[in-house]
């Protein structure tokens, strides 16, 4: 040990002892050599933990130790400052503010525009039109401007223009060459012809007539019971007839209409089988209209049905029986349901007809087919019963046919009387 140095003395209480202290710094120091090297040096610490005291930490005054310096001691060497621990500041940077999120733009609602004034109409001053001079007969290569015009003109809407009326069908009217027409029936297609140049019919009065039916149809033979009422009351008529057979049904044909001095005047023409069809005679219009919408028919005079022909050829010879010879040829236009032809009886000779009723003395007339699908009809009316039809056969194109044939004398009723239905 050297003299000069003062002898090893221990610290005082109060004091640490320098050693310690020494440690205690040195273990510091190395703590916060790690820790700068594990957050990234010295730049995360603030530099004032190195000059600032505990005691200015703390708020007090640092006592300073004084040594006790005896007078036979030597003076103690200047021992280093102890290292003394301070608290660290943690400086954490502030979280970024969030980005203010932009605010809807507004609604825009559009105001409708508001409404603009209607337009004062102009005065348009009258047009006065100017005569209109003649054209001369040299006309102009220059083009010809039309310029608009300033008056605008409210001009009504055309009115319908009504269809034209569909023209009646005319009936069928050819005539074979070399046929004798009787006096006083209608001639050519009754161009010229009127009632007043008919010839005279007297109807038969009212009776029952009964009649046996034997028919062909589609190959199959029938029987059937038929019967024929008709009403003579003077002024009008109405004739019925129907046919009932097993196994094929029933038809039925009506017909009624005025009576005068030219015979039958129908008015309606029904035939009625599955369902009814109707003719009506419109002697106003001169026309036979057709509930199956078919065309309309010209009436001409003296037309009839299908069934009234019957009647009206019995007034016929009623009125003037030796005026139709045989061989001669009645024309008599007749209308169905849905069309109307003119019809040729060719006059036959009197015979003797052996029918169901008895042996009965007839004259025979016959129309004879003259076209396609056309029908051939056949009369035979009895003078000794008012020429009324004892017997009626009509045959079709394809072969099917009804005959049918007095069953029993009627007993002739006087005009105005309604046969009894039995």
């Amino acid at each position: 040990m050297n003299a000069s140095e003062p002898p090893f003395q221990p610290a005082r209480p109060g004091e640490a002892a320098p050693r310690g202290r020494v440690l205690l710094g040195l273990g510091t120091g190395v703590l916060l050599a790690h820790l700068s090297l594990l957050s990234g040096g010295l730049s995360g610490f603030s530099l004032d933990m190195f000059a600032a005291p505990e005691a200015e930490l703390s708020g007090a005054a640092p006592a300073q130790a004084t040594p006790t310096v005896t007078a036979d001691a030597a003076p103690e060497p200047a021992l280093p400052e102890p290292v003394r621990t301070s608290r660290v500041r943690w400086i954490v940077p502030k979280a970024p503010e969030p980005e203010p999120v932009p605010e809807p733009p507004p609604k825009v609602v559009k105001k409708p525009p508001p409404p603009q004034p209607e337009p004062e109409p102009e005065q348009v001053e009258p047009v006065v039109e100017a005569p209109i001079e003649p054209v001369p007969e040299t006309v102009s290569t220059e083009p010809v401007i039309e310029m608009p015009s300033t008056e605008v003109a409210m001009v009504p809407p055309p009115e319908p223009v009504p269809e034209p009326p569909v023209a009646p069908q005319p009936p069928v009217s050819d005539l074979p060459a070399g046929t004798q027409v009787a006096a006083g029936t209608v001639r050519g297609a009754g161009v010229g012809v009127s009632d007043a140049s008919l010839a005279p019919a007297v109807a038969p009065p009212s009776a029952q007539l009964k009649y046996d039916v034997k028919g062909l149809a589609k190959g199959f033979n029938y029987t059937a019971a038929g019967r024929l009422d008709w009403t003579n009351s003077g002024t009008q008529y109405e004739a019925s007839m129907s046919v009932k057979a097993l196994f094929l049904g029933s038809r039925g044909q009506t017909s009624m209409g005025g009576l005068n001095d030219k015979g039958l005047a129908p008015d309606r023409f029904t035939d009625r089988s599955r369902s009814e069809r109707a003719a009506h005679f419109e002697r106003a219009s001169a026309k036979v209209r057709y509930s199956n919408n078919a065309p309309d028919a010209v009436l001409l005079p003296g037309m009839q049905d299908r069934l009234s022909v019957n009647f009206q050829l019995a007034g016929l010879f009623n009125a003037r029986p030796d005026a139709y010879a045989e061989g001669q040829t009645l024309r008599l236009p007749v209308s169905s349901i849905d069309m109307a032809e003119v019809w040729l009886f060719q006059v036959g000779s009197q015979a003797t007809e052996s029918l169901p009723a008895g042996d009965v003395v007839t004259r025979k007339l016959t129309r004879s087919p003259r076209r396609e699908f056309d029908r051939k009809v056949e009369v035979w009316l009895a003078p000794s019963l008012a020429h009324l039809p004892v017997r009626l056969r009509i045959t079709e194109q394809n072969g099917d046919f009804v005959d049918m044939k007095l069953d029993e004398l009627p007993a002739l009723l006087p005009s105005g009387t309604t046969p009894t239905v039995h």
